[in-house]
């Protein structure tokens, strides 16, 4: 082969493999454009204070936070919740929760567990949290432990002040502990 001919190839692979390099790099532009809306935080703790006081913490392993959609999707949260005082009155865990960042609406997705401070346990799946009423609520089956009694039922309403609880198709049994 000649020296031209030898040129001309080399040239053409160069060019080649440099506009599937320049077209593979602004693919990844594209793609990194499309996700700035998506931030991941890992570690997470929020407080919430009225007046001086404490309302609500929230601790998560990490928070997936979606801007453009007004969503943050947190991995294994605990929300706790404190009376006017600034004392605990109960916390839940979730293993995934999705917050709604404009009304602090929280849906529990998956198992859930609220502790009260009244030694009051409630199990069950799927809840939900409507900030502005301050009140948690499931359609699932939920399953309340209590000092020498377990409630069964489909479905709650619990109010997080723990003024009121309302349990739907509930089955009751006492034991002895």
């Amino acid at each position: 082969m000649n020296f031209w001919k030898k040129c001309s190839i080399y040239t053409l692979v160069t060019l080649t493999a440099s506009l599937f390099f320049c077209c593979k790099s602004e693919k990844t532009v594209a793609e990194e454009t499309s996700s700035v809306s998506k931030q991941t935080i890992r570690k997470v703790f929020m407080t919430q204070v009225e007046k001086g006081k404490i309302k609500v913490t929230v601790e998560s392993e990490s928070a997936v936070i979606n801007e453009s959609e007004n969503v943050a999707y947190l991995k294994l949260p605990v929300v706790k919740f404190y009376d006017d005082k600034g004392k605990l009155t109960l916390s839940f865990v979730m293993e995934k929760a999705k917050v709604n960042i404009l009304t602090y609406d929280v849906s529990g997705i998956g198992k859930c567990t609220i502790d009260s401070v009244n030694n009051g346990n409630l199990q069950t799946s799927d809840l939900f949290y409507n900030a502005k009423e301050k009140l948690l609520y499931g359609n699932h089956d939920v399953k309340i432990i209590r000092s020498g009694e377990i409630v069964d039922g489909k479905g709650f309403k619990y109010d997080v002040k723990l003024d009121k609880m309302i349990v739907k198709d509930q089955r009751t049994s006492i034991e002895k502990i």
